[in-house]
């Protein structure tokens, strides 16, 4: 991942200086226009589970840090991969609608590349076969630090998720294994051979920010606190719903937001990308084959935030955020 990473001190300025982002989540329950929208968007975008793991040699996967930091902060998310049956098509999108850059790493069922932004790290792709009856597949998994992978991984299971993919140790990239949370929810957790990004505000490009939509709010908060430790951030004048912020080492990680009751779809975790210019990067976007699956509103954090869907119906979140004028390169 990009030495200018996406953990945000939100709990200082995303959360006390952008209150609408909270509007964001009520429009999840309320009934409004803007609700409808957000709850289709969320049964379409929660429908598919990951592939079933395959048991196959890893690709040369490279480290995530070059140079090494040597610093581990747990429970930030650090990584991310994009599984896909079709990587040439994920790669040509990426590449276009975001101006990252490509490395193949290996081809053919094995195939791995790396996607970097100004330079650095910024995600995986790899193949993966579709599941059976559907035609394009697509799935990011985004990676939570640990300490200990097999304790870690055994505490997930123990308390009601599901092994995806079972523990590797790779000497480039680290110790890493992916897993679905009690309500099927996908994530992945790695302890980095090279440690982890620091603290700095993301850069365009980079992933900013990431939100769990859940339909049991609470059940999820417990199961997160207990295995990644996470101290729970609750906005005290939030009216008649649970929206939460995950926060490790001083720092809001991610937030917990709630899924429509009416919904049968799995829950999600969503990853949002900084970008310079909305209008500019949605245009961007559908031109090379993606599709806006939710615009951007007024009363939706000022039409800073967009939903979109790549080629293959993969889907990610784009935020428009400028960081307060002082802010420093790294986090304080």
């Amino acid at each position: 991942m990009a030495a200018t990473p996406a953990a945000v001190d939100f709990a200082a300025t995303f959360i006390d200086d952008a209150r609408a982002r909270l509007d964001t989540t009520a429009n999840l329950i309320e009934g409004n226009r803007a609700n409808m929208r957000i709850v289709a968007l969320l049964a379409l975008m929660f429908s598919v589970l990951p592939a079933p793991a395959q048991t196959v040699d890893l690709p040369p996967l490279p480290a995530i840090n070059d140079p090494a930091t040597n610093e581990y902060l747990p429970g930030k998310i650090i990584w991310a991969d994009l599984f896909t049956n079709n990587v040439e098509r994920a790669r040509r999108f990426y590449e276009q609608a975001f101006g990252w850059e490509w490395r193949a790493i290996s081809s053919g069922e094995h195939a791995y590349g790396i996607f970097y932004n100004a330079g650095l790290a910024v995600a995986g792709v790899a193949y993966r076969a579709a599941p059976e009856g559907i035609e394009d597949y697509g799935r990011w998994v985004h990676y939570v630090s640990v300490g200990d992978v097999m304790a870690a991984g055994s505490e997930i299971v123990a308390k009601g998720g599901e092994e995806l993919l079972g523990y590797r140790n790779h000497a480039n990239r680290g110790e890493f294994a992916i897993y679905a949370g009690p309500h099927k929810e996908v994530f992945g957790i790695m302890r980095s051979s090279t440690g982890d990004p620091g603290d700095y505000r993301a850069d365009f490009g980079d992933w900013i920010w990431w939100e769990l939509f859940t339909r049991d709010v609470q059940s999820s908060i417990e199961y997160y606190q207990a295995i990644f430790d996470y101290e729970i951030f609750e906005k005290e004048d939030t009216p008649d719903f649970i929206d939460v912020y995950l926060q490790r080492h001083g720092y809001a990680r991610a937030a917990i937001g709630p899924l429509s009751d009416e919904s049968e779809q799995v829950p999600t975790w969503l990853g949002f990308i900084r970008v310079e210019d909305m209008t500019r990067s949605l245009e961007n976007i559908v031109v090379h084959g993606g599709k806006v699956l939710l615009a951007p509103e007024p009363d939706v954090l000022d039409s800073d935030l967009a939903v979109i869907a790549d080629p293959v119906g993969t889907l990610i979140a784009l935020l428009r955020w400028d960081y307060p004028e002082g802010d420093t390169e790294e986090l304080p």
